[in-house]
């Protein structure tokens, strides 16, 4: 499996396959992206969570629960998993050492960023609204935004040229990741998770910035 996760819905019903090979806050990064991005599809909603792919201790499974809970407007009732089936309440726990990480590896922005304001992380940043002219974005990981960049935006100042931005536009704005820095302008509607995806991806191809199309795959 080379994706993180794959989410499939159904009546009622999410059904998440977990790679078993990758670090669990990793795993946990990209479910909040996913949700957070996909939150007006789920709508409103109480749903059973079937989990395959992956064993997860109780903590672990608490945390899959918050990252899909803080970052949509789905409430999970039932878990079911390889060996088994209970209600979501009895993995509750008070240590939230796994979410907490995931906070860590992931700072959300819930908006735009305005003309005049930066926001920082040292880690991963999901920005749900635009960057507008005048506004910047700076993290150490990769920058997801679900709407236009068009201010600065600086991705990859921890993990270098590994690092990437996507974004549904990009509207004359000044990219960078890790050291390499250029102006770019292309413009897209459609959002992340729409029926015809065209979001951007942009990372570093022989020393330069390297636009595409998003497939939907997320390795933060």
């Amino acid at each position: 499996m080379t994706e993180d996760l794959i989410i499939k819905g159904y009546p009622h019903g999410i059904r998440l396959v977990m790679n078993p090979d990758i670090p669990i806050e990793q795993l946990l990064t990209s479910l909040c992206v996913k949700f957070a991005a996909s939150k007006k599809f789920w709508g409103e909603a109480t749903m059973s969570l079937t989990i395959e792919g992956r064993q997860l201790d109780d903590q672990e499974l608490e945390a899959v629960i918050q990252s899909i809970e803080r970052n949509s407007d789905v409430t999970v009732s039932l878990v079911s998993t390889r060996d088994r089936v209970f209600e979501k309440e009895m993995t509750r726990k008070k240590d939230a050492f796994y979410f907490a990480k995931t906070r860590d590896y992931l700072k959300i922005h819930d908006g735009d960023i305005d003309m005049g304001r930066k926001v920082i992380s040292s880690y991963g940043l999901l920005v749900t609204g635009d960057i507008m002219s005048g506004g910047s974005a700076e993290c150490g990981g990769s920058l997801y935004v679900l709407g236009t960049i068009a201010g600065k935006a600086s991705a990859g100042k921890v993990i270098g040229k590994n690092a990437c931005i996507v974004a549904s536009g990009i509207s004359d704005a000044d990219l960078s990741i890790g050291s390499v820095r250029e102006n770019f302008s292309i413009k897209n509607r459609t959002r992340l998770f729409s029926k015809d995806n065209e979001m951007i991806i942009v990372r570093v191809e022989d020393g330069h910035l390297s636009p595409e199309k998003f497939t939907g795959s997320i390795n933060v």
